[in-house]
């Protein structure tokens, strides 16, 4: 009995060593694989952003020494876009500094740039260069020609760049101190503090991401003491099993023995399928299997929970961050001609010798031009939004401020508008809770074709403090309920698609909560509830 259990003890270490290996092994190449694939996503996101930018209206300003800082400014506004200590400049040739993202480099206050930033403005050709670890540390620089709209001349360059570090840490989903970075050449870009020692004593997997600057090898790496302090831990385990085998009956242990490996397997095929990206719930895990297996089990079931939670956030994020990117851009090159158009329309409406017909049509521009406006006005807000500025106020005197502005307009359609509920004090933004209010209500209005009746009510309890509003329209569909806060998703005809993802970013910046209950053909209550004594970060 005793050479079976240490033959059968030598067999399981020797098992149970392999598999540590190779599932290391799996799991460091998965992850290598993930690196590579953001890596490659973000660097050509830098690249993107850089020529946005430089085609950018105020980036004309290279033109006429950037007299008003419209250009610093816009360049501030890029780099708190991106990942911490970048820094942008616009630079006209030959080699003139005219504007920066950080105010002392124009004053001579800072010190000079770097030198890889100096080699990439006066490269030949723009684009993306990546430096390996100097006394700098390493770089990513992105450049980008800026062309003048009037003969197509070439007015100078912008340069964007952050240290490698730094930019690898916000692109990346893994820790960096097991991370080594090649350029094609095989140099090394970027090393992790914990790989400094010889290749031999690391368990390594890489990958390749494809970029704008050349081929880049992304390799992760485990130190093999680590799995050796695992394997000792097992071997551990499995003498003490052993003692128990020889401790009790010959039936008990062959149960308790069956029991680990059988739900050990299945935690393996779990782990498997996590490295594969396709995580199934765990199957109940038999009562007489160890408690460290059944803890396992219940920490594997638990991670498969908030890793589809964190892709769905992570796939939510991502959608809303680059759509705001898209909207702000969009609403800064909108801005100017939609200012020319407003100036012309109101000198046609304006004009002696217009007649009936032409004031008709300068009017009916003006009006178009207006509803243009606020959708600038609504694309800003959403694409860049602020934190709020809490103080105390009264929920409901924004809410009679907000009906009395919007009471004409529901007039105009035959909708009633009314406010129920006594007085609703709390810490927060006046100006974004107005915004709130209006938009609610303006969708509302639109929502009660022919006419009808929008109710606004404010109420507190100890710790929040609500508001609902109610309308009797046509309602929303059960299947559309899902839809109403996708960006530029609306069933109106005059509608932007941004008032209600508007609202919901407002409230959540102020740590509330918006729900919506519709039946179609009955109409539909928003009901908003807000933390009485505001945002915590307020």
């Amino acid at each position: 009995m005793v050479v079976a259990t240490v033959a059968f003890a030598v067999r399981e270490y020797r098992v149970g060593r392999e598999r540590l290996v190779d599932e290391t092994y799996h799991t460091l190449r998965a992850s290598a694989g993930v690196a590579a694939e953001r890596l490659s996503a973000a660097l050509a996101e830098r690249e993107r952003l850089t020529s946005v930018w430089a085609g950018l209206e105020t980036s004309q300003d290279l033109a006429v020494d950037d007299v008003d800082k419209r250009l610093s400014g816009s360049l501030a506004e890029l780099t708190a876009m991106l990942d911490e200590g970048t820094e942008a400049v616009a630079i006209r040739p030959p080699d003139r500094l005219l504007s920066a993202s950080d105010a002392a480099r124009l004053a001579g206050a800072a010190s000079p740039l770097p030198a890889v930033v100096v080699q990439a403005v006066d490269a030949p050709e723009a684009g993306l260069t990546i430096h390996g670890a100097g006394s700098d540390g390493g770089t990513v620089v992105s450049t980008a020609d800026v062309t003048s709209r009037v003969d197509g001349s070439k007015l100078g360059r912008i340069a964007v760049w952050t240290p490698l570090g730094r930019f690898l840490a916000g692109a990346l989903p893994l820790e960096l101190e097991t991370l080594e970075l090649r350029a094609a050449d095989g140099s090394v870009l970027f090393r992790g503090a914990d790989v400094r020692g010889p290749s031999a004593d690391y368990l390594w997997a890489s990958d390749t991401a494809q970029t704008a600057a050349g081929a880049l090898s992304v390799s992760v790496a485990r130190a093999r003491v680590e799995l050796t302090t695992e394997l000792r831990t097992n071997a551990r385990q499995l003498v003490t099993l052993a003692a128990v085998f020889l401790l009790l009956t010959l039936p008990g242990t062959l149960l308790v023995v069956r029991s680990a490996t059988s739900e050990l397997g299945r935690l393996t095929r779990a782990a498997r399928e996590l490295d594969a990206h396709s995580p199934e719930a765990l199957p109940p895990v038999s009562r007489w299997a160890p408690r460290e297996v059944r803890v396992l089990a219940d920490a594997i079931d638990a991670m498969i929970v908030r890793l589809g939670q964190a892709r769905e956030e992570l796939a939510r994020s991502e959608s809303l961050a680059a759509i705001g990117m898209l909207t702000k851009s969009l609403a800064h090159e909108i801005r100017t001609p939609l200012s020319v158009l407003r100036a012309g329309t109101e000198m046609l409406a304006r004009s002696s010798q217009s007649d009936a017909r032409q004031r008709e049509v300068s009017e009916m521009l003006q009006m178009e031009v207006e509803r243009l406006a606020r959708l600038v006005d609504d694309l800003l807000v959403f694409g860049r939004p602020s934190p709020p500025v809490p103080s105390e106020m009264d929920l409901r005197d924004v809410c009679e401020d907000a009906l009395s502005a919007l009471e004409a307009e529901a007039a105009e359609v035959q909708v009633g508008l009314s406010l129920d509920g006594g007085p609703a004090s709390l810490r927060g933004d006046a100006d974004k809770l107005r915004q709130v209010v209006v938009n609610l209500v303006v969708n509302a209005v639109r929502a009660c074709e022919g006419g009808g009746t929008v109710v606004v009510r404010t109420a507190r309890s100890n710790d929040t403090v609500s508001l609902e509003v109610e309308d009797d329209g046509v309602g929303i569909p059960p299947e559309r309920l899902s839809e109403i806060w996708t960006p530029l998703f609306t069933t109106h005809a005059s509608g932007t698609g941004l008032g209600l993802p508007i609202v919901k970013q407002l409230v959540e910046a102020h740590d509330g909560t918006v729900e919506v209950e519709s039946e179609p053909g009955h109409g539909t209550c928003v009901r908003v509830t807000l933390p009485k004594n505001g945002p915590e970060n307020g």
